[in-house]
């Protein structure tokens, strides 16, 4: 064979290695943006607690909610992470109310409630559904961080049945699905049908998920419901920047670079043996 076609097969050769390389790239960049990153909110549980700031391995991702309030869900790296409640304003270094590692999973939703009073604040961990449904129900998650209700109540629809029985303090239901419309609900000792306490109305609509969060104290007229909905679009969700401190490195996909160093090495291994093939003919 002459060296003039042997030149050629070289560089059809080498060319296809490069394209391969290149289809690796973007087959391992599309794998990584098919995982999104995990979503986090905090609910502010305390009626007798600060303002707080909430962290991340060291990086602020809220900023001074109130009791009763919920903030937006945020974008977190995944992986193992320490969520600390501060107090508002003290920065990293100040008074902790509550410290706890959580396992956050890429394509998950979670909402952290800073439970309990001030001096036994602790966390309660939930798994929230973002998908909405299409079957005309509204679907609502009770969570029962009340630490002056019935420490295992039942709840039950006022005027109507019961909804969830024997729920712990610190407790959530599975989301219930119910006929769109206003409700209130009644909370009982488990196992009696006398009332403790009442929430104020609520409001759910059709083809909504949410959860309502029963909290505050009996004893200093605090206790209430706060609802929020468990969808992302409609809560807006906050982007926390990666940096090189504190624990919040961007994620990076071992796949890519696997693929990378397997293809690199591919090209070189053939493409040598080419062209020592058109050098020595």
């Amino acid at each position: 064979m002459k060296k003039w076609e042997l030149v050629k097969q070289a560089r059809r050769a080498t060319f296809g290695l490069l394209i391969l390389l290149a289809l690796g790239c973007n087959i391992a960049t599309t794998s990584r943006a098919a995982a999104p990153a995990p979503l986090l909110r905090i609910v502010h549980a305390s009626s007798d607690a600060p303002a707080i700031d909430a962290y991340l391995n060291g990086q602020k991702v809220a900023t001074a909610p109130q009791f009763a309030a919920v903030t937006p869900y945020t974008t977190v790296p995944a992986g193992n992470a320490t969520i600390q409640a501060l107090a508002a304003g003290a920065g990293p270094s100040g008074i902790t109310f509550l410290s706890t590692t959580v396992d956050l999973r890429e394509g998950s939703a979670y909402t952290l409630v800073a439970a309990d009073r001030l001096a036994q604040m602790a966390p309660v961990l939930l798994d929230d559904t973002l998908g909405v449904a299409s079957d005309g129900q509204a679907r609502v998650r009770l969570v029962h961080v009340s630490p002056d209700a019935p420490p295992v109540a039942d709840v039950a629809v006022v005027g109507g049945p019961i909804v969830a029985r024997n729920l712990p303090f610190k407790g959530a239901t599975s989301y219930l699905a119910v006929a769109p419309g206003t409700y209130a609900f009644e909370i009982r000792p488990a196992g009696t049908t006398q009332a403790v306490a009442t929430t104020p109305a609520l409001n759910l609509a059709a083809d909504r998920s949410y959860s309502a969060f029963v909290m505050g104290q009996l004893g200093d007229n605090t206790f209430r419901a706060v609802i929020a909905e468990d969808n992302a679009a409609s809560g807006g969700v906050a982007g926390v920047p990666s940096t090189g401190g504190g624990g919040m490195t961007a994620h990076t996909s071992a796949p890519l670079f696997l693929v990378l160093l397997s293809t690199w090495l591919t090209v070189g291994i053939y493409g040598r043996r080419m062209w020592n093939m058109v050098l020595t003919r």
